[in-house]
């Protein structure tokens, strides 16, 4: 026999669902709860101690909440009412019941406001009550943010704190998965940047230069900038009028720093690059690109981006050798599992390796002695 706490808690799991339902205006009520009501206990003393609190809390006795229909049973020759259906007779009486009264008018108030301001979401919204429920306190102020992005036609020229719409500074960037759920919806398809993942880069809203930092490692190509390093934006650094002959891409810092000098090339700090590497620098198309990244999972994900824009990239002490030559300082480090197909068969190898061992091994644990080996100097 089922238990009023076993009741309240299925009734409680079809809130959205029902709530999803009457926003539709679906006939839902009388709505069965689904109950076992098989009898426990044989004897007459059981049934009445499994049955009473089912009754004690039901619309019979309370007035509002889950209607019972009975049926009569023989035990011990005594004539027994058991439960036959358990169902809500309508919306109220579920409300009540699930203790969901102030839920459910914060849903339809977010409704309601939501479709007034953006009709077409109606029957979006009717689908997504969880939404209503989480953003009902943030819906004003999410209205606003969409109410500008599609009445203004991107690009948007300025950046996301400066947008004149009458949210705090840091709303937006606090909001932006339930911005993105609702501008998906409501803006014209030329309008969003499918490519994007950022949330501006996205919705066309001006973003912050990246800078590609280089540090010249010949000083015969020092003439062409007149600096040993320099920080351009990812644009500027694609007017370069120069040719190394080999480039460095280095994920960190220190060892960017400390790279040692080699002929006819440079290093980009890989920081800044990594976000922008769609770019078309022409220069770094025609050199001998190098890629160090750190010998774990996600150094070979970026190997393998980094080839889908310039496939001639090779991998720089990235290999299964200089592993086992620093293994002894690798650390823990876990990682999802991708489908890398610019890889060659050794990279998969170890990138195989590193992601099933969750294995990492940092770039600044290799010494300069076996990196001026390597490079033959």
């Amino acid at each position: 026999m089922i238990t009023p706490k076993e009741l309240f808690e299925k009734s409680e799991k079809q809130f959205l669902k029902t709530v999803s339902a009457v926003l539709k205006g679906e006939e839902i009520f009388p709505l069965v709860i689904s109950a076992n009501k098989k009898i426990s206990g044989t004897s007459f003393s059981e049934l009445k101690n499994a049955i009473l609190p089912l009754y004690q809390h039901s619309k019979e006795a309370k007035g509002k909440g889950y209607t019972i229909d009975w049926r009569e049973k023989t035990i011990d020759g005594t004539k027994q009412k058991i439960p036959a259906k358990i169902y809500f007779e309508n919306f109220n009486d579920y409300l009540f019941y699930t203790k969901k009264i102030s839920d459910y008018s914060a849903i339809q108030n977010a409704f309601d406001l939501l479709t007034e301001s953006f009709p077409t979401l109606s029957d979006w919204a009717k689908d997504n009550v969880l939404f209503l429920l989480n953003e009902a306190n943030n819906l004003p102020d999410l209205i606003k943010v969409c109410s500008y992005f599609s009445q203004n036609k991107p690009p948007h020229n300025l950046y996301l704190r400066e947008l004149p719409i009458e949210v705090h500074s840091k709303f937006i960037e606090d909001n932006t998965p339930s911005l993105k759920k609702l501008l998906e919806k409501l803006l014209q398809p030329d309008w969003i940047n499918k490519n994007e993942i950022d949330f501006s880069g996205r919705y066309y809203v001006k973003k912050p230069n990246v800078y590609a930092q280089i540090r010249i490692l010949d000083e015969s190509l020092k003439h062409a900038v007149g600096f040993d390093e320099l920080a351009l934006t990812i644009d500027d650094s694609a007017l370069l009028n120069w040719q190394p002959e080999k480039v460095f891409i280095i994920e960190n810092r220190a060892c960017f720093f400390s790279f040692p000098k080699v002929k006819n090339a440079v290093a980009i700090f890989g920081e800044g690059f990594k976000s922008r590497v769609s770019k078309h620098i022409p220069w770094l198309a025609k050199a001998e690109l190098f890629c160090w990244f750190d010998l774990d999972a996600a150094g070979f994900e970026m190997l393998n981006i980094i080839r889908q824009y310039y496939p001639e990239a090779k991998s720089f002490l990235m290999d299964n050798k200089t592993y086992n030559q620093f293994s002894q300082f690798s650390v823990t480090s876990a990682y999802r599992k991708l489908s890398l197909e610019k890889l060659n068969a050794d990279e998969s190898n170890l990138y195989n390796f590193l992601q099933t061992n969750s294995k990492r091994l940092e770039q600044e644990r290799i010494t300069n002695s076996y990196i001026l080996a390597k490079l033959n100097l």
